[in-house]
């Protein structure tokens, strides 16, 4: 991460990024306080997987990992989602990092939507394994795997769209993968 090599449209692009993932972390379905041991659990489901994606898309490494993600956060303490902070800035990560792996790649509609599935994949199973580390009551993990599953299946739809249409702005600075996808 070089500071001296941002220019204005970068930092223009950063924050529209950040603002952007920030919006649709906020539009969501939530369940409100749902308790448990830990205090009140505010499940939620929205697109803000999409907006990694773009994120990822536009900017490249490292600014398309770290602006989604601190616009997730942000999302998070605004909607009073506590729990789900330190769970959003692994995974979310992970997510970012998978696709900026992988989405340079996608050049037809099987590969999108392997691609953003795969991504939704990682949410599932990681978010499964925090859920139950964190919050120990399987009711609420319950809902909560619904909410996630449901948003899964809805940013795999969307995130194939963008991942096909949207170009990948930044190609230099998209992570290489070693091994072809064909």
């Amino acid at each position: 991460m070089n500071w001296k090599n941002i220019d204005q449209r970068q930092v223009i692009t950063i924050l529209l990024c950040t603002v952007g993932t920030f919006i649709l972390s906020i539009l969501r379905v939530q369940v409100d306080a749902t308790t448990s041991a830990i205090g009140a659990m505010n499940s939620y489901a929205s697109l803000q997987d999409v907006g990694i994606i773009a994120s990822v898309m536009a900017l490249g490494s490292p600014w398309g990992i770290v602006a989604p993600v601190v616009g997730i956060v942000i999302g998070d303490i605004v909607m009073g989602s506590k729990n789900f902070i330190i769970g959003n800035i692994i995974i979310r990560s992970l997510m970012a990092l998978f696709a900026l792996a992988f989405s340079a790649k996608v050049d037809n509609w099987k590969k999108s939507f392997v691609v953003a599935g795969l991504m939704e994949g990682i949410m599932l199973v990681l978010f499964l394994v925090y859920d139950f580390v964190i919050i120990r009551e399987f009711a609420i993990v319950g809902i909560t795997l619904l909410l996630q599953l449901a948003q899964a299946v809805v940013c795999t739809l969307v995130g194939a769209v963008v991942l096909r249409y949207m170009p990948v702005m930044e190609p230099d600075k998209m992570l290489d993968i070693r091994r072809t996808l064909s």
